[in-house]
């Protein structure tokens, strides 16, 4: 199939699942307008729906805090918030995903493995029934079964690359769409589930957010959202294209956009 049409957005049935139809389209539901445009630095996050994406440009965005509270102002990198979104990069990331977190546990017993007697049942010829040399053929209930699945790997391969560029696409989309929230930092002054209940509810338009900070998680902020299934939180060396795609939100800290930016300028080791 053309690299053409999947550009498009022509899924092929063989190829995804519904579920991840889905969330493909609400990932790039959403259609910006040009807005006016100042020098090579945009403006800030509220424009962010309305101008097009992809233009490499470096985006001014504000910073905040759980409490709504001005915490200044900060510049994300054009080249991993403001690149071309493509759907087909993404595509291709989120069925490398699902595909390496297979288990391939699944296992069948063949002739030599399930349990029971090696002597030929009957005669091989005399009684007017069919010839049988072992119990434990699959015809037989309680016998083998034939070709069926043994422990294995699911992964496929997948360039770095291409994974770098799906992630900066999902990035790039949530950026565009004014989805991408960046905070100051994620202290908080207690782990009670109502208090981060209260603030994610006073954001505007959130069904499901990603929390994503910069090195390890705050063990109040961990235990205030563990019975949250709307908030979920990662560090980021796990962000990832998948988890950005099944949440509409991404509240990102300052440390963790400038630890996102540092790996995707890091050098691919061939």
């Amino acid at each position: 199939m053309s690299l053409s049409l999947m550009a498009k957005g022509f899924i092929p049935k063989w190829s995804t699942s519904s579920s991840l139809i889905s969330l493909s389209r609400r990932l790039f539901s959403s259609t910006p307008t040009v807005p006016q445009q100042n020098g090579n630095v945009k403006s800030s996050q509220e424009t962010h729906a309305s101008r097009p994406s992809g233009l490499y440009a470096d985006l001014v965005t504000k910073v905040t805090n759980f409490h709504n509270e001005d915490k200044g102002y900060m510049v994300l990198a054009g080249d991993v918030f403001d690149v071309p979104i493509r759907k087909d990069l993404v595509h291709r990331v989120v069925r490398w995903q699902l595909a390496k977190r297979q288990q391939g546990t699944h296992s069948t017993k063949t002739i030599s493995e399930v349990s029971g007697t090696g002597r030929k049942p009957w005669n091989q010829k005399g009684t007017g029934r069919a010839r049988h040399g072992s119990l434990r053929g699959p015809q037989f209930r309680h016998g083998a079964t034939m070709h069926g699945p043994k422990p294995r790997s699911h992964a496929i391969k997948l360039q770095k690359k291409v994974r770098r560029l799906g992630l900066k696409s999902a990035l790039s989309a949530r950026t565009a769409e004014g989805k991408l929230i960046v905070f100051k930092n994620f202290d908080i002054a207690t782990h009670k589930t109502k208090h981060i209940a209260s603030c994610v509810s006073q954001m505007d338009d959130v069904k499901k957010v990603l929390l994503v900070d910069g090195d390890s998680i705050n063990e109040k902020l961990k235990m205030a959202t563990k019975n949250l299934h709307y908030v979920n939180v990662l560090p980021s060396i796990g962000l990832n294209v998948y988890d950005i795609l099944r949440h509409d939100t991404l509240v990102m800290t300052k440390a963790a956009v400038d630890k996102i930016v540092e790996r995707m300028h890091t050098p691919i080791n061939r």
